[in-house]
């Protein structure tokens, strides 16, 4: 623990006299600052991956739509409509 930038030679003997709790309220103390920087960042990771998510939805949406539309132009054969194969017997 470094206390050179204390200038009272009172609370410099206070402060390594309780070094442990001095240690234990400075880790307090980051992680209250820590932790909610940290949550936010995870937060924003959610909402970046649920958009990437949607407009991957919206990306097969238009993939499926467009496949529909050719389907729905396209014109079966009796044949095909009843997956007959033309060159077998029968």
């Amino acid at each position: 623990m470094d206390l050179s930038e204390v200038k009272e030679a009172n609370v410099v003997k206070y402060l390594q006299k309780n070094e442990q709790l001095v240690r234990l309220t400075l880790m307090q103390a980051d992680l209250e600052f820590e932790y909610p920087q940290k949550l936010e960042k995870m937060l924003i990771k959610a909402d970046v991956l649920e958009l990437a998510d949607k407009e991957e939805a919206k990306l097969n949406f238009a993939a499926f739509a467009k496949e529909a539309e050719e389907a729905r132009k396209r014109v079966l054969t009796y044949e095909e409509y009843f997956d007959l194969d033309p060159l077998k017997d029968g």
